[in-house]
């Protein structure tokens, strides 16, 4: 049978508000606090979140909402902020939520089922949201803050990176290593992360007078490993294929290395290549692949600092906080003559 605060306030001898002041950090005086929280300790008491909740409107749990609990990124990131949120004395409370496109997601859903878990903050990773979808932990005051997507509302805190620059300064790699026949593999529009991505291939091409030519982009609006599969697999079946590829995506990444290695194809030698996010991947693959990584616990400590902030009172303005990709190196790119 669980313990409960009534055998601990009959063992050491105090009333149950005592005990209560003394385990939800109250102010009671020592050595008593010291005894109940060792009682509890002994006892192996395990606070209930919902019922403590009902009483002092606070649960100390957070809730993480990811798109895809396969997608790496996402469960990356929940890892992150499971380990800094229980620095915070926070327990995480996670689920995922459907995007097919734009406008068809069940973030609002999801949402809901969060607040009837009576969490204090929210962790998102939405692929596209609507003011409406989190207009239920506004209103009551619940704070959310946006993970690789800025709110452009202007609502609650963020933390991104420049999708823009990591893709300009990766398709530059290319252009500088003389490639003009430059392609991408990446997500549908209506992601602002993939929107930012595309933008930055764009301008580097531009930049350098070239082109951009439509075949040499590939998207789908569900991105996993078939899909970079396939997206690798039109490039190379084309009558003029792209001298490299930039797949800008875990998964992405590894569903392109999977065509290319069912099809003998050799990097660099056939096609230059450039990966996103697969650090693991990336390190045992002959030739070493050249990849941009985002930092992950960077991401996810900037991200559960503003959380706790709102959370223990913080009402400044929306704040939105940047982080910078890193290209770690690799011999993945051939160097093309003039």
């Amino acid at each position: 049978m669980a313990t409960t605060i009534k055998d601990i306030a009959r063992i050491t001898g105090t009333s149950i508000s005592t005990v209560s002041k003394a385990l939800n950090g109250g102010n009671v005086l020592e050595p008593k606090r010291t005894e109940i929280l060792n009682a509890a300790k002994e006892l192996n008491y395990k606070a209930n979140p919902i019922a403590r909740g009902m009483k002092t409107k606070r649960t100390r749990t957070v809730g993480v909402l990811i798109p895809n609990l396969e997608d790496f990124y996402g469960v990356s990131i929940l890892a992150q902020v499971s380990k800094c949120m229980y620095e915070y004395d926070y327990s995480t409370i996670v689920c995922d939520y459907q995007f097919v496109n734009e406008t068809d997601t069940n973030i609002a859903e999801k949402i809901n089922f969060l607040m009837n878990y009576c969490v204090d903050g929210i962790i998102v990773q939405p692929v596209s949201v609507k003011s409406e979808d989190l207009a239920v932990a506004r209103n009551a005051n619940i704070p959310v803050v946006f993970v690789d997507v800025e709110d452009k509302d202007n609502y609650h805190d963020s933390v991104v990176i420049d999708n823009k620059k990591v893709a300009y300064e990766i398709t530059s790699q290319f252009i500088e290593n003389g490639h003009k026949q430059i392609a991408i593999i990446t997500g549908g529009s209506g992601a602002s992360t993939n929107d930012d991505r595309i933008e930055g291939y764009r301008a580097a091409l531009l930049d350098n007078g070239l082109s951009v030519i439509p075949d040499y982009v590939y998207k789908e609006d569900i991105v996993n490993e078939e899909s970079g599969y396939r997206g690798m697999e039109k490039f190379m079946r084309l009558d003029n294929p792209p001298t490299c590829v930039f797949a800008a995506g875990h998964d992405l990444m590894t569903g392109a290395l999977t065509y290319i290695s069912e099809n003998n194809i050799s990097i660099p030698e056939d096609v230059s290549f450039i990966g996103f996010e697969n650090r693991e991947l990336a390190r045992v693959f002959n030739p070493r692949l050249t990849i941009g990584m985002q930092p992950m616990d960077e991401i996810a400590k900037m991200a559960s600092e503003l959380l706790y902030m709102r959370m223990t009172g913080d009402k400044g303005v929306a704040r939105k906080r940047k982080v910078n990709t890193v290209i770690e190196y690799g011999n993945s790119v051939k160097k093309l003559e003039e």
